[in-house]
């Protein structure tokens, strides 16, 4: 367990107490075989905090559900709580810690993972059953898969797009989000085709072996496409071990695959992912000041700035996302700020920011 602190001298508006949040945070503290996703989700998080004067708790459950739903119960158990506790439906653990922290009279925001259907037929909806339950925010992953495979297929110009592809499990909705936007993208011609799309384990290795098959099993396949970074780069090292003469994207963006597309080794990825916490603190501080995000989309917020990495905009990328020194500012895109009618997050603007500073 790690304790990461973002804090403020004083709240943005005189009188009222700066607002304090816990995130349950379902990876690891120091990066070891499953990546740097979780720790810049933080990163950016406790930048955004910082920027609104908000306190900010994390908790790492260190990739350990178990772990995860006993954090939780601590939380629930505080004599003093937060006001806000953020949680992620990894490994299927969102339905029992909103349960559990059901006791709590902090309110509860889900993030980047949504329920499953089954799982919200059990459950209910937010603000339901689960009063304290006040929304789920969410990346737009069905339009970032369909962008990223209109990309694809431009690369191959007027050839019938052969696709293979690697999603994630079964179940996750993320997973399956991803997927459906291949799918739409390539709907609207009919000589485009999936050839196959399989489940992976979201590893380098897995992705690596599973496009060695999938090449072999279809050699005239033209994109290769993969759920996340590290089943991307797996593919990629297959394609290029067969020098087959197919074009590799996928989705996620962490350092190493924003590198290879910076040096064309990746065709493209699919950036914005990492930010989904910097989002939810815009719209906890916009909640917290009375700016309530319902009436910007419902309780159920499914954010659309996801964005293809390709070419120049990739080091752009890299410059605001992995510079140390800096992080994006995400609190211009507050509706309480702004006075504005919905939300407009847009990785664009940032990056334009990025190369203005540079």
């Amino acid at each position: 367990m790690c304790l990461t602190m973002a804090r403020a001298a004083s709240a943005s508006v005189v009188g009222m107490r700066s607002p304090r949040v816990v995130f349950l945070n379902p990876g690891e503290q120091v990066e070891r075989a499953t990546g740097r996703h979780w720790q810049l989700v933080s990163r950016f998080m406790t930048a955004t905090a910082a920027r609104f004067g908000m306190q900010l708790e994390v908790l790492y459950a260190e990739r350990d559900h178990l772990l995860m739903l006993r954090q939780a119960e601590a939380v629930a158990a505080r004599s003093d709580p937060p006001d806000y506790v953020v949680i992620v439906n990894e490994k299927m653990a969102a339905q029992p810690m909103l349960r559990i922290l059901a006791r709590s009279p902090a309110k509860v925001l889900l993030i980047h993972n949504d329920l499953t259907d089954a799982q919200r037929a059990q459950t209910g909806n937010e603000r339901g059953a689960i009063a304290n339950w006040i929304g789920t925010v969410t990346a737009d992953a069905s339009q970032g898969s369909f962008r990223l495979m209109d990309y694809l297929c431009r690369l191959i110009e007027e050839r019938p797009a052969r696709v293979i592809g690697i999603t994630g499990d079964p179940i996750t909705p993320v997973s399956k989000e991803r997927a459906q936007g291949v799918a739409a993208a390539l709907a609207r011609r009919s000589q485009d085709r999936v050839e196959q799309l399989v489940f992976g384990d979201w590893s380098f290795a897995d992705g690596r072996e599973k496009t060695r098959v999938l090449l072999s099993r279809y050699p005239d396949a033209n994109i290769v496409w993969a759920a996340n970074d590290s089943m991307t780069l797996g593919a990629l090292a297959a394609v290029q071990e067969r020098h087959a003469q197919v074009v590799v994207g996928g989705l996620g963006a962490l350092p190493e695959a924003v590198e290879s597309v910076m040096r064309g080794d990746l065709a493209a990825i699919v950036a914005g992912d990492q930010f989904i916490g910097a989002c939810a603190m815009v719209v906890l501080y916009d909640y917290h000041h009375g700016v309530d995000f319902v009436q910007a989309g419902g309780p159920r917020l499914k954010l659309d700035y996801l964005m293809v990495l390709y070419g120049q905009n990739a080091s752009r990328y890299a410059r605001i996302a992995f510079d140390q020194n800096t992080a994006p500012d995400f609190s211009r895109f507050s509706r309480y700020r702004q006075h504005a009618g919905r939300y407009h997050f847009n990785l664009q603007i940032l990056l334009d920011s990025a190369s203005k500073a540079a």
